[in-house]
């Protein structure tokens, strides 16, 4: 019985085929070769051989006409090809079977003071598994009511591949949850007048304070001596700074972008890359985004696409004297500071001032306004 001989056939064209071909032979078996005119020919060389010659052809500048594998080598191929599609197959209707019995998402319903995070925290940790035949509701919610003093009542039940909490929260008395703040300052001012309604205050008229000191403190001393937590609560009028700053730096390099780019990309599974698609980037210059995204919603065969974007950039030096843009920057201080101005304020005084050094400057225009700074 004759012998069935694997084999990959290369059909080709070019010139000089002889001195190639002799060259050829020292490195792989020609198994056959057949010339068919002045500048195609075909020869055959065993599967093993197959990757040096493709090689040696290209770099000896011949072009493949086409590429052909026959014998057991080829059946052996589409044998793998076949039998990795049928278990990929497979493998897909047994995950998809098994994920319509996991639990894959927890929501909670009526909790007001409880957080979320907290709850579904706890429902995490008490789980046997994420598998729905091995949670049981009723022991959960004994679980709930046994260590979350703030729930009354709550109900636990499966919707789905979901588990849903419905939780009725008890209510405690105002004083035994309330703790009282200070009341502080928003801004920098200096404080004109004073009217405390309740609590003890901290300042004084025509005092400095500058943004977040205490205005006024939370309790009180009553007649007995004693210390009393109150709300603190004050009409406070205060003469208020609003400032808005502009730099100017008479040397800097300014870096754009050129509007060219070029993107690269690869599609990934359990971190393992299954596809790419890499163009080559060329520029001297460039800003570099990465971004990442899940292609489908399935956990259990979570395809990714991950991509480098190159965005092409110049760097170019600008040169300006202060003199030649101190009124635009003036101005620009000026409206960022009126930006922060509330309607219908009045303005009681305006106030440039300019520091600079080293080619840089910094313009800070500041408004006085009056406004409360207490609170009722």
């Amino acid at each position: 019985m004759k012998k069935i001989e694997s084999k990959v056939r290369y059909e080709i064209k070019g010139l000089n085929q002889e001195r190639a071909f002799n060259k050829l032979t020292k490195e792989v078996t020609i198994l056959t070769l057949e010339r068919k005119d002045k500048h195609v020919s075909v020869l055959e060389v065993s599967p093993k051989d197959a990757k040096k010659t493709k090689k040696f052809l290209r770099n000896n500048n011949f072009e493949i006409l086409s590429e052909k594998s026959q014998g057991p080598y080829l059946w052996r191929k589409r044998f793998l090809s076949c039998y990795g599609l049928i278990a990929g197959l497979v493998l897909t209707v047994a995950c998809y079977i098994a994920q319509t019995n996991i639990i894959w998402q927890i929501r909670v319903y009526g909790n007001e003071k409880l957080p979320t995070n907290e709850i579904t925290a706890f429902i995490q940790e008490n789980m046997k598994s994420r598998f729905i035949s091995n949670f049981n509701t009723k022991q959960m919610e004994i679980k709930l009511k046994d260590n979350f003093d703030r729930i009354s009542s709550v109900s636990v039940a499966i919707i789905g591949q979901s588990v849903v909490v419905n939780v009725h929260e008890s209510l405690l008395p105002d004083e035994m949850t309330t703790i009282y703040q200070p009341l502080v300052s928003e801004y920098d001012c200096m404080i004109t007048s004073i009217e405390l309604i309740q609590g003890t205050l901290s300042v004084k008229e025509g005092q400095v304070i500058r943004k977040g000191q205490e205005l006024v403190k939370p309790y009180i001393i009553d007649s007995q001596g004693q210390k009393r937590d109150v709300k603190p609560m004050a009409k406070i009028e205060a003469d208020v700074w609003i400032s808005g700053q502009s730099e100017h730096k008479e040397s800097y390099y300014k870096r754009y972008r050129t509007g060219k780019k070029v993107e690269q990309s690869n599609i990934s599974l359990f971190g393992l890359v299954i596809y790419s698609n890499n163009a080559e980037m060329k520029f001297s210059e460039y800003e570099l985004v990465e971004q990442s995204q899940n292609l489908n919603k399935n956990l259990l065969l979570p395809f990714k696409i991950n991509k480098k974007i190159y965005y092409e950039t110049k760097t170019e030096l600008i040169e300006k004297s202060f003199s030649e843009v101190e009124k635009e920057k003036t101005l620009e201080a000026k409206e960022k500071a009126l930006h922060s101005i509330e309607e219908c304020e009045i303005i009681k005084a305006e106030n440039v001032t300019i520091k600079g050094g080293a080619g840089v400057y910094l313009v800070t225009y500041t408004i006085t306004v009056s406004r409360e700074i207490g609170g009722v």
